[in-house]
Parts: C-alpha cells; sequence; structure tokens
C-alpha cells in the first residue's frame, strides 16, 4: 500500500485535472479514501470454509463435496474439500489441523466417530476463533442444540431413527421370519447405530433378527451372507447398513433365494437398479448433498450474520423404493442425489 502522503498527492492531482477548486480538495480526498478503505474491508470479508471430508469426492462423498462446492458459489465464499488418504480418527484430526494452519474462517467436518474423538481440536478451533461445524447427525434423540456442544453445528440424518423406519418398514410388509443386519465397517458408528436401532425395532415388533459383521469387499460380503442363509434358511431379509450392496445381491442370486427381501441405506446405481427391477426393496436416503451443503450455508450465516441453528438440520431419513426411484435417478444423473 503507497504512503498516504503519496496518496494525497495522487487524490490532489486528479482533483486538480477536473478543476476542483484548492478548498475542495481534501474533502474529495477524504471521501476517496474512505471508499477505498470500505472496498478494502470488504474484499477483506472474504470467508474461506474449509470442509473436511471422509474420502475422495467420488461416489458417495462425491455428493458431499458437490454440495459444499455449490453452496460455496451460491453463497460467494471460497470452499475447499480436503480428505485423508486412509480414514482414520488421527489422520481426519491432521486434516483439520491443517485446515487451521492455512487460517481458515471455518471447517466442516464429515464426523464418522463418536465427539470424544474431536473434542481437543474443536477446542483449539475454538480458541483459534475458528467456527467449526460437524456434516453428520447429532446424537440420537438429541434435536435441540445444546449450548455446551462442541460443534456449532450438526447436519445430518437421524440414524437412529433410519434404523426404525427401516424396520417399520419391513414390519408393514408382514414378514414372518428372521432378519439378518449387517455391518461391513466396523468401527464406524454410523453403521452402527443404523444397525443397533433396526434390530432394537425389529425385535420389539417379535421378529428375530441377528447382527452380522462383514468387511467392504464384495466377494467377502457374498460369501459371509451365503454361509449365513445356508445355516439359518428361515431368514426372510438382509439388511446392508454399510457400503454398496453388491455382496448381498450376489449372495440373493448365488443361494437361489429369489424370495430373500433385500433393503439397505444411501444411494448408489446398484441399489438404483436392483429397486427399479424388484431385487432390492428399498433404500434409506440420507440425502447426502445436502449434508454437504447445510454446513456451508451454517458457516457462512454464523460468520457473516452470527446465526447459530437452535435444532440440529435434520437431512433424512427418507425411503427410496419403486413408487420413487425413477425420479431420485433423474437427479442423480444430474448430480444431487
Amino acid at each position: 500500500m503507497k504512503p498516504l502522503k503519496a496518496i494525497l498527492n495522487i487524490i490532489a492531482t486528479m482533483a486538480a485535472r477536473i478543476g476542483l477548486p484548492t478548498a475542495s480538495r481534501l474533502p474529495f480526498a477524504l471521501i476517496l479514501i474512505c471508499s477505498s478503505n470500505v472496498a478494502h474491508a470488504s474484499a477483506g470479508d472474504d470467508i474461506s470454509i474449509y470442509f473436511v471430508g471422509c474420502a475422495a469426492p467420488t461416489g458417495f462423498h462425491g455428493y458431499l463435496a458437490r454440495g459444499a462446492e455449490e453452496a460455496g458459489k451460491n453463497l460467494g465464499v471460497t470452499v475447499n474439500y480436503i480428505y485423508p488418504d486412509q480414514l482414520t480418527i488421527p489422520n481426519q484430526v491432521q486434516k483439520i489441523e491443517e485446515a487451521m494452519a492455512a487460517q481458515a474462517d471455518g471447517i466442516a467436518v464429515c464426523a464418522f466417530a463418536d465427539d470424544s474423538a474431536y473434542a481437543d481440536v474443536a477446542a483449539r478451533a475454538k480458541e483459534a476463533g475458528i467456527a467449526f461445524g460437524s456434516a453428520a447427525a447429532p446424537p440420537p434423540g438429541s434435536h435441540i442444540r445444546k449450548p455446551d456442544d462442541i460443534f456449532l453445528f450438526r447436519a445430518g440424518s437421524d440414524e437412529g431413527a433410519a434404523g426404525q423406519l427401516s424396520a417399520r418398514r419391513l414390519l408393514d410388509m408382514g414378514i414372518k421370519g428372521r432378519v439378518v443386519v449387517a455391518n461391513q465397517q466396523p468401527g464406524d458408528a454410523t453403521c452402527q447405530l443404523r444397525a443397533t436401532s433396526e434390530i432394537e425395532a425389529l425385535k420389539a415388533g417379535g421378529v428375530t433378527a441377528d447382527f452380522l459383521e462383514m468387511s467392504m469387499d464384495p466377494g467377502q460380503q457374498a460369501e459371509t451372507l451365503s454361509n449365513y442363509l445356508r445355516r439359518n434358511p428361515d431368514t426372510v431379509a438382509a439388511t446392508s447398513t454399510c457400503d454398496v450392496v453388491d455382496g448381498f445381491l450376489t449372495a440373493k442370486a448365488d443361494s437361489g433365494r429369489n424370495d430373500l427381501i433385500l433393503t439397505g441405506y444411501d444411494i448408489n446405481a446398484q441399489s438404483l437398479a436392483a429397486i427399479s427391477d424388484g431385487r432390492q426393496a428399498f433404500t434409506i436416503d440420507q440425502q447426502q448433498f445436502w449434508r454437504g451443503y447445510m454446513p456451508v450455508l451454517l458457516l457462512t450465516h454464523y460468520l457473516k450474520y452470527g446465526l447459530l441453528e437452535g435444532n440440529y438440520f435434520l437431512t433424512g431419513p427418507s425411503v427410496v423404493d419403486k413408487a420413487n426411484v425413477e425420479k431420485i435417478q433423474a437427479l442423480v444423473n444430474k448430480g444431487y442425489r
């Protein structure tokens, strides 16, 4: 920035060129300087938001990233999507620390673990004056924000309610027999909550329900489920709480159990195709585009206007079945679902 004396000399020359009398030149200079300062302040108000994801912006997480990016464009703020190469708590915390070191104004984290995993880094972000929010659902039943919450906001699907919704749909279908509920990603709090809630609701409805731990490998999923079906021929339904349903579809075909009801969580191409042709009954949708969009909006409104949500923002659950799968598929093709 030029020294004030130099700026005044430049302005004086401008004033002389346009024929202002000497007595009017000082007010003219002050007006220009004040205008310049206002413009500079506006430029200095640029907001930088970091969205710390759980994975690369492809597949499921691509919709979160797309939502965050679109919110940034609509709101006029800068959004950076970063993620760990391998999803572990230390790796994700390291990415949060990178965002802090980059002097982010606000950070949204795709929280996948209990709050205790983020308590320390959240406190450090607060101490540094960085707004810190969660792109994940609140604990079950906690829809009103607590004043001492480590996150300024939470935006995600109520996964406990999602498990209950899945169970209710199965019960409404009149199932008679055993249901197996599998988690392909042990240690993921989201998938485990879905499984636990669904099993509890099924048992409360008088249906036998078992928990099955799997891996993320579709081939191993298919083998594990096929073995389970052989041991438990009274199984009438199987639920995938995490990852795609490829292994479940394979096990259904290989075991010749065309009557096996398959259900899942989240939207992907395989699920939508299977719902369309009847191999899968439904999937529970968390509308993940909103999980990317809303944290950026909430951070921006907090930073600009001091607004803080009273209720946690729930993006789901909702159901995708044969009645609405065509409409959802069209939105998936456009990159929004």
